[in-house]
């Protein structure tokens, strides 16, 4: 009996804690999230495939994508080739947002690609290959930590796409870093800080950069709060398309919903066609 009623307490002291919120009008949003954090379990969002490959799982086939990218994967190899001795492997990107980076530059064939965060290159490695498979285009990589940059310098360097990247030393919103990038950018990569403001000033910041087929990337969309809140207050400015990865981190993208919001067709799979993007 003691044990039951001291399950029936800990279950309603959450409960009424949300109720005095909602009648005190008192909607403040770390007091939400803390309780998220304490009740509610991200992780169940998750899944193994990027969106580009989705197709393949949901209707059982394994036509290629026309045109068929190159096997990204082979070429780099395992993500512990990437990492500095000691790291914990959650640091780097999951391996199906690795894929949907590639083969989004792949199709959409940008000329600048922006990556703010870049830790030791792995998801840079994706973006530069890509690059590299199209023949044209340039990667910014963006990093407060020269530490990582040169681990990243060291992993594109290693792998001969070092010729398609430039890095940049900085933190993402200063004025003078914002001054060094080009005024147009065709994709922008978001991994740095995962805070709420951090978050939200860069989409506000860069967005204007963001040509009309652009897009903006943000890994961690699911399970960190702060990212979550960011791209939640900019369903009203863009179309936001989210998925799950393998840890739950998620990753959304962000479409301009007004400017360039017609569509055209590019990777059809069995006439199903499901990525479209504004051809140059």
């Amino acid at each position: 009996m003691h044990n039951l009623l001291g399950r029936i307490r800990s279950n309603l002291r959450p409960r009424m804690r949300l109720l005095l919120n909602a009648l005190s009008q008192r909607y403040i949003w770390s007091d939400i999230t803390a309780m998220a954090r304490e009740h509610c379990n991200y992780n169940d969002v998750a899944g193994d495939v990027d969106p580009l490959s989705f197709a393949h799982a949901v209707f059982g086939t394994n036509e290629p994508l026309t045109p068929a990218p190159p096997d990204f994967s082979k070429k780099l190899g395992s993500v512990r080739s990437f990492m500095p001795p000691g790291a914990p492997d959650s640091f780097p990107s999951e391996p199906s947002v690795g894929r949907f980076l590639s083969q989004l530059v792949f199709y959409r064939k940008p000329a600048v690609v922006v990556e703010l965060g870049c830790f030791v290159g792995w998801a840079s490695a994706h973006l530069a290959m890509a690059l590299q498979a199209n023949g044209h285009g340039k990667l910014y990589c963006v990093d407060c930590d020269q530490k990582y940059l040169d681990a990243t310098v060291t992993n594109l360097k290693r792998l001969g796409l070092d010729g398609v990247a430039n890095t940049l030393l900085g933190k993402s919103t200063e004025a003078t870093l914002v001054a060094s990038l080009p005024n147009k950018i065709d994709i922008l990569f978001i991994d740095t800080s995962h805070m709420y403001r951090d978050t939200l000033d860069e989409i506000l910041l860069y967005s204007s950069r963001i040509g009309e087929a652009g897009c903006l990337v943000l890994h961690d969309s699911i399970r960190f709060p702060g990212v979550r809140r960011a791209v939640a207050e900019m369903s009203g400015k863009f179309r936001i398309l989210t998925f799950g990865t393998e840890s739950g981190n998620g990753v959304s993208v962000l479409l301009n919903s007004k400017k360039g919001s017609t569509p055209y067709p590019t990777p059809q799979i069995r006439g199903f066609e499901y990525w479209r993007v504004k051809p140059r």
